[in-house]
């Protein structure tokens, strides 16, 4: 029997380098969801890709190894110079970063803002409690 391939849209890829998040279906119908701005929906989304991109999993690997942690596949960091890729200011980065904390979205596993260092955040599914 051959193998499954997953399915990547060729159209939307603008190489073999890009990187996609995922955004369910039943999480975008929630309440929750509905109720989150704009802004902090399409910052979920770049928070996804984010996650899963090279360069996201090189940055928290190296901060896993400085702070001698272990994180898991739903732990992701997004430093400045990151935002700045995708045109978010840090100030709009965190404001967007609390209305999903708040909505149940994410959840701030590391706040390192005393040791000028990059916070650690979680994928959180506490919006179905809320929804």
């Amino acid at each position: 029997m051959a193998k499954k391939q997953k399915y990547v849209d060729l159209y939307a890829s603008v190489g073999k380098n890009d990187y996609f998040g995922t955004v369910f279906d039943g999480m975008c119908k929630s309440d929750a969801y509905k109720n989150l701005s704009l802004s902090a929906k399409h910052f979920y989304t770049l928070c996804r890709v984010q996650s899963q991109s090279k360069h996201g999993r090189q940055c928290l690997y190296k901060h896993s190894e400085e702070s001698e942690r272990n994180y898991n596949d739903n732990d992701f960091v997004f430093p400045s110079s990151h935002l700045k890729l995708y045109g978010i200011d840090r100030g709009n980065a965190k404001r967007y970063f609390d209305e999903l904390i708040k909505a149940g979205f994410v959840d701030r596993k590391e706040c390192n803002k005393v040791r000028k260092k990059m916070n650690v955040y979680s994928f959180s599914n506490r919006w179905k409690n809320t929804s």
